[in-house]
């Protein structure tokens, strides 16, 4: 080998090293690590609330609150208590208020509205604190002329995919509905089908509230308890409210105030027995007490208690309605400006200010062992 390639040789043994070290040391360009978008009340699918569950999209809330301990300061069996005055108060409580694109939450002074923005659509908010037995009050009416359907949601639990929930709602037609989701899907039958209801006030504010002890679900409005049925889907979970579309394409509702009592005080401060009409009946918008809107109307006293209780009636006719423990007792009288005084045998003795009964329609008053229970509950 000459002189001459022997030095080539070397050299490029010598550069082939160089680079192999200089390889082995370098520092590797670092590659990011993905990050996790955080999670947003954005909507996923499910079904129409007011028919038979189908696969058509509803939005419902995402997110999942942590349980915390119910606040101390709450009176002798309420475990919570929110009218929206403070929205700072009311985001502490668990509360979200946001926007996305098919449904807003909004707080204003007193309120929490909901607008849905879409056709088929559901809506669910729900402040902190799950709940076994309870016994759940809220306030609402619908804002504007839109068909739109609101109520309670109820023992909330599981993840988006595979929740369990039950809503029982009413709407600007007039029905009430209990419905049920189990595992994320919806129940092939409701456990409460749409129902027409007297009680339900189309075109103002409505109390629902819901007594769920065990499987044992009872269902109110307006202070008048309109069925009770068995359950066993779900047992315990959040406690919140929704709104929704059904079939129209915007639906805006306001709620004033929801309360969770222990199901003991609920039992007692709302009772369990039937409204007017005996147990497993409900009067309906096309079956009043009297109808048509013209010619008298219809006075009921109904008795929650274990005793007696007596009304005592004047204004446009003087007379006296007296119901047995238990029942209730009506008379038909002239439309127009009621007053009354409720009487009981163990020493009640307290007016009712004056109320309208109206041409063709009914009010309800209700009493119970202590005196004035509820009421005068007046339509058409």
């Amino acid at each position: 080998m000459s002189r001459s390639r022997l030095f080539a040789t070397v050299l490029s043994v010598l550069v082939i090293a160089s680079l192999a070290c200089s390889a082995s040391t370098s520092t590797p360009t670092p590659v990011p690590t993905p990050t996790q978008a955080p999670p947003t009340k954005a909507a996923a699918p499910t079904s129409a609330p007011t028919a038979a569950p189908t696969a058509a999209p509803v939005a419902t809330n995402t997110r999942a609150p942590t349980p915390r301990p119910t606040t101390a300061s709450q009176p002798s069996g309420v475990l919570f208590s929110d009218d929206f005055s403070s929205q700072k108060a009311s985001e502490d409580k668990g509360w979200v208020f946001d926007t996305g694109d098919y449904v807003d939450y909004a707080w204003s002074a007193g309120k929490l509205t909901l607008s849905i923005k879409k056709k088929q659509w559901l809506g669910l908010d729900w402040p902190d604190g799950t709940y076994d037995d309870f016994g759940a009050e809220v306030e609402a009416q619908a804002v504007g002329s839109d068909y739109a359907e609101y109520g309670i949601v109820l023992r909330v639990s599981g993840d988006q995919d595979t929740r369990n929930y039950y809503i029982f709602g009413v709407n600007t037609d007039g029905k009430y509905y209990l419905q049920k989701k189990v595992d994320g899907k919806w129940a092939d039958k409701d456990p409460a089908p749409a129902t027409a209801s007297q009680y339900i006030k189309t075109k103002a504010k409505n109390t629902l509230a819901v007594l769920a002890q065990g499987n044992k679900l009872y269902l109110y409005i307006n202070g008048f308890m309109v069925k009770s049925l068995t359950d066993d889907s779900s047992d315990s979970g959040f406690v919140g409210v929704f709104a929704g579309t059904g079939e129209n394409d915007l639906a805006e509702v306001a709620f004033n105030k929801l309360t969770v009592l222990t199901a003991d005080k609920a039992k007692a401060d709302w009772g369990t027995t039937p409204a007017a009409g005996g147990a497993g009946t409900q009067p309906t918008a096309t079956a009043r007490p009297s109808g048509g809107g013209s010619g008298n109307g219809t006075i009921t006293l109904r008795d929650n208690g274990s005793s007696a209780c007596q009304l005592d009636l004047w204004g446009k006719q003087q007379t006296t309605i007296r119901a047995e423990a238990g029942g209730s007792a009506s008379k038909s009288l002239p439309p127009g400006t009621y007053g009354a005084h409720l009487t009981l045998p163990g020493g009640y003795d307290g007016n009712i200010d004056n109320f309208n009964l109206p041409a063709g329609g009914y009010c309800i008053i209700d009493c119970k062992d202590k005196g004035f229970y509820g009421g005068p509950y007046c339509g058409q």
